[in-house]
């Protein structure tokens, strides 16, 4: 998650509060650190954090991390995880476009998973990225997204594999876009027993071409677009004492062959 002017003048008027002096942690301490970090962002919360866009035109960031909020009313409720799968080192940074027949499949998975009925939701996004498969599924208000390995495409829910879902029977109204505009609508972090990820999906304009994620820690990232909509996922580590939250920003391709940055 990004930090903002205000966020960075908070930390530094609580640091100044504190009447400890500086100190280098020996191992048992860091360890103790990050077994409070992980309690902190484990505690439930009734909605996720609302962060303001870092410049105009850019989206809405909503961080929804997955511990915690499994069972909460009216937000992306991160679902199940379920048995084994391939390393996400097979990941790669340009997406593989899913066929028509492998995007059904991929959408069927993904409610059955997260059990929840068709509802009519319509295939906004299907991707493949080494041996991993994105889907995210949007409809009149409601909104499902699913990281499956390929080999659970198709199958029965509990079959093979690690899994990953949110479904937001609530999502937000689709927003007014300039044409090189694009909007960050949500952004997650969440684990399987591969290790850790990030997703970030969202609306485009009608010029916008192409989007280019650039992380912290320095990935470059091609998100697909399709339509008026964009998705990019990427391998990330566990937040700890040690490794802030990433960040992120992105380049915007336009028809033109024009392209400028964002965030």
């Amino acid at each position: 998650m990004n930090k903002y002017p205000d966020d960075i003048w908070m930390d530094t008027a609580l640091q100044s509060l504190d009447p400890a002096a500086a100190a280098t942690l020996s191992a048992d301490e860091l360890t103790r650190a990050d077994a409070v970090f992980a309690r902190i962002i484990a505690t439930p919360s009734g909605d996720p954090i609302p962060v303001k866009p870092a410049r105009p035109g850019r989206g809405r960031r909503r961080l929804l991390v997955t511990v915690g909020l499994a069972g909460v009313a009216g937000v992306g409720i991160p679902a199940m995880l379920l048995g084994g799968g391939t390393a996400f080192g097979s990941w790669t940074p340009t997406p593989e476009r899913l066929s028509t027949v492998a995007a059904s499949h991929a959408a069927t998975t993904c409610r059955e998973v997260l059990g929840h009925p068709d509802a009519g939701e319509q295939v906004a996004v299907a991707e493949r990225r080494g041996d991993w498969t994105y889907v995210l599924l949007a409809g009149a208000g409601t909104e499902s997204i699913c990281l499956m390995p390929n080999d659970l495409v198709g199958q029965e829910p509990r079959s093979a594999g690690a899994f990953f879902g949110s479904y937001n029977p609530d999502a937000a109204t689709p927003p007014i876009l300039e044409a090189d505009e694009i909007d960050e609508s949500t952004s997650m972090q969440g684990s399987t027993e591969e290790g850790w990820f990030i997703w970030a999906e969202g609306y485009v304009g009608g010029d916008v071409t192409g989007v280019t994620v650039h992380t912290s820690t320095g990935l470059d990232i091609e998100a697909s677009v399709v339509g008026n909509r964009f998705a990019a996922w990427w391998p990330s580590t566990e937040p700890s004492s040690e490794h802030p939250a990433e960040t992120w920003s992105y380049t915007v391709h336009l028809s033109g062959g024009s392209k400028r940055s964002v965030g």
